[in-house]
């Protein structure tokens, strides 16, 4: 098909456009091209910097942090609570407590919060569990939804049933592929519910441990739960 004059035209003057654009950006090129250099060059040396001293000093901070952890978590696995929260100048280690607040950043420092905050919970320091929990930054799939549920676990000891539930619903919730942490955090958001007196919300509570996790430790016991449910709901 022939083009017309005005398809023509149109064609010319977008042609006119592109080698306009491309002057000008010749131009600008040619004007500028010392100050363009040196941005270029500034960002290859912050990245030949970066591989070169930050990224070893980066790394090197996070093995001193997790050397720093080594002994507080061997005390925390023996269940010292004390002494793995707030270490030992004796035995020359520094707890979890100091190190919450010590090489910021890394990995090492947001993990001893989570270890700090069930240090805190085992020693009837529940607000400080709190606080503790409430700055762990959990990423993976089971220490996330376990410090759901161990705010929960702060919460109740505070008395704050409904702060409780909450904590418990979402553990639960975020945990539903977790044959550990969503049937007990189920079976706690259950026994919230009695106390609060909402015993149908309970129930369902105990018959979703009955129905979705039988492989759950929970589920051996879930029986008596659910009918303490139904009778308190009569």
């Amino acid at each position: 098909m022939k083009e017309t004059q005005k398809e023509k035209n149109i064609k010319d003057n977008e042609k006119r456009d592109l080698t306009v654009v491309v002057s000008n950006a010749e131009n600008f090129i040619e004007k500028n091209v010392k100050w363009i250099l040196v941005c270029i060059g500034v960002v290859i040396l912050a990245v030949v910097l970066f591989f070169l001293l930050i990224k070893p000093a980066l790394q090197n901070r996070e093995q001193n942090a997790a050397a720093d952890s080594f002994k507080a978590e061997y005390w925390f696995g023996q269940g010292e609570y004390e002494m793995a929260l707030n270490g030992s100048d004796s035995l020359d280690f520094i707890g979890f407590a100091e190190l919450a607040t010590t090489n910021k950043g890394t990995k090492a420092c947001n993990l001893a919060k989570y270890y700090a905050g069930i240090c805190c919970l085992n020693l009837g320091q529940y607000e400080e569990a709190l606080g503790y929990f409430k700055s762990y930054k959990g990423k993976d799939t089971f220490t996330k939804p376990l410090c759901e549920m161990l705010k929960g676990d702060a919460e109740w000891e505070l008395k704050n049933e409904a702060e409780a539930l909450r904590h418990y619903e979402k553990a639960a919730k975020m945990a539903k592929d977790n044959y550990v942490v969503a049937p007990t955090a189920l079976y706690k958001a259950g026994r919230v519910c009695r106390a609060m007196g909402e015993n149908a919300k309970a129930l369902e509570f105990f018959k979703r441990v009955k129905s979705d996790y039988p492989e759950s430790t929970e589920w051996t016991t879930i029986d008596r739960y659910i009918a303490l449910a139904e009778s308190d709901g009569e």
